[in-house]
């Protein structure tokens, strides 16, 4: 089955046909950093980061590109707020940023420009617009681009007619009186008083918010993208903005051939944001939750749909990643001790058609609830079989495989797959093993203290003991 993706520009579930044959260019919008991450921006980055991972794992070759808005008027107002410097407020969140991106899993980006780092190519860009026409300068020192002069590509993204955005467009849009029309965009701000400004040739200001991921994904990408991502809520103005002005400027379509937007993350049905006050960032989270019960609960729908967020919901989320990963878990350390040859007790079979669902669920735009589906039956069967004997050697070995393969794409299970923890400091399952034993020994001589030792010691190596009648079972959280 080819892969197909929806693409918001058509609005049509198109097969995946990269420009350049098997490499592929993806630029994903990235955080503004004014403040720490909530976890709306998780559901975008994770999703993203397993629509990178699942075409790396199909062989294409993939130039990932994810942008840092370190100069922007939320950062200069919060800067205003606190009495900080923006350049250092701007480091001090990006670097927030990263440590929630690591502790999710979500792989770091091929190259994360900054806009402050990219000011000269912006100034060419704008004053390249200006001198085709597309864009003029006001009285008061700012740039826009005049959407006049491309009216017939007007809601080519959101699909609205100039009429409907005029409507909707509320705080969507940049309210400044010096304006032709109120669609114009701001291509270039002038600086006021102390704010951050470069000298250009309108005076000294600073980049309007779009132009910035037209400039730097092109530099790093070139003219024309193969996948432009990010939250729906982008879709206009922002991704709209992007197209009119990159295609102005280089004379090419599409700008990107596949627009790929992630739904949005709500509370009690209504988006989750900053502007509206109604966020969890990332950190708050994850001190009450371990990162794959947040990574896992993201997965669990397809990341075109919208999620509803709370505890209840992250609490049955970690539940059902633990009897994923306990299934693998258990088939692991079962291996040693299974036959060479016998039957497979029914798990080959289950095995082929976990396999298939995944391979056809993510080949149809990247449905990752359906593939965690079809997990979820692979992993029941696992522990019924587990349960009443021990399959063959291969079997087990090819499902420990195929979990490999999953934790490429998902970032989930393949520590429980491997026995290997993503940590090089962490313990193999031989000083586990060994630990569990001395535990089960201080527990026969009554010696409490020091089974509740070991239990808290391998709970700070990140190792969860499950007591039972068939004895103690253990996972890695």
């Amino acid at each position: 089955m080819a892969l197909k993706v929806y693409n918001t520009l058509t609005r049509e579930l198109e097969e995946f046909k990269p420009i350049a044959g098997r490499r592929v260019s993806m630029y994903v919008c990235g955080p503004t950093v004014y403040d720490h991450c909530h976890v709306g921006h998780a559901r975008s980055y994770v999703s993203f980061d397993v629509i990178r991972r699942y075409l790396l794992h199909k062989g294409y070759q993939v130039t990932y590109i994810s942008n840092l808005t370190d100069v922007d008027d939320k950062v200069i107002k919060r800067a205003k707020e606190v009495g900080e410097d923006p350049f250092e407020l701007s480091k001090k969140f990006s670097e927030s940023f990263f440590e929630d991106m690591k502790a999710l899993g979500v792989m770091r980006a091929d190259v994360h420009p900054k806009v402050t780092d990219h000011i000269p190519g912006i100034i060419e860009m704008v004053k390249a617009l200006v001198d085709k026409g597309f864009a003029y300068k006001t009285h008061k020192g700012n740039v826009y681009f005049d959407i006049k002069k491309v009216e017939n590509k007007v809601g080519i993204l959101s699909h609205q007619t100039i009429d409907a955005l005029l409507e909707g467009s509320g705080q969507r849009v940049e309210t400044e009186d010096d304006k032709n029309f109120q669609l114009d965009f701001a291509l270039w701000k002038r600086s006021e008083g102390d704010e951050p400004g470069w000298d250009s040739p309108w005076g000294r200001g600073r980049p309007g918010w779009h132009i910035e991921c037209s400039v730097m994904s092109m530099k790093y990408a070139g003219q024309q993208l193969d996948i432009h991502g990010g939250g729906m809520d982008l879709i206009f103005p922002h991704h709209e903005a992007e197209i009119l002005q990159s295609e102005s400027y280089t004379g090419k379509e599409p700008f990107a051939k596949y627009w790929l937007h992630n739904g949005f993350l709500t509370i009690d049905k209504e988006k989750m944001s900053k502007s509206l006050g109604n966020f969890f960032t990332i950190k708050e989270v994850l001190a009450k939750f371990p990162p794959k019960t947040l990574r896992f609960f993201i997965l669990n729908t397809h990341y075109r749909r919208p999620i509803d967020y709370s505890d209840v919901h992250l609490e049955e989320a970690g539940r059902s990643h633990d009897r994923i990963a306990n299934a693998v878990t258990d088939a692991r350390l079962t291996l040693p001790k299974a036959p060479e040859k016998g039957d497979d007790l029914g798990l080959g079979q289950a095995l082929a058609e976990a396999k298939k669902t995944f391979d056809d669920s993510m080949d149809d735009d990247f449905n990752t609830r359906e593939a965690l589906a079809g997990i979820f039956v692979l992993a029941r069967k696992m522990n019924e079989v587990l349960a009443k004997g021990t399959p063959n050697k291969r079997t087990l070995t090819d499902i420990l495989e195929f979990f490999v393969h999953v934790g490429d794409v998902f970032g989930m299970f393949k520590e429980e797959a491997t026995g290997r923890s993503a940590s090089t400091n962490g313990p193999t399952d031989a000083e586990i093993e060994a630990l569990i034993k001395e535990r089960e020994e201080a527990r026969k001589t009554k010696d409490f203290k020091r089974s509740d030792a070991i239990r808290d010691q391998l709970k700070a190596m990140g190792v969860i003991l499950q007591d039972g009648k068939g004895g103690v079972k253990w996972r890695r959280a």
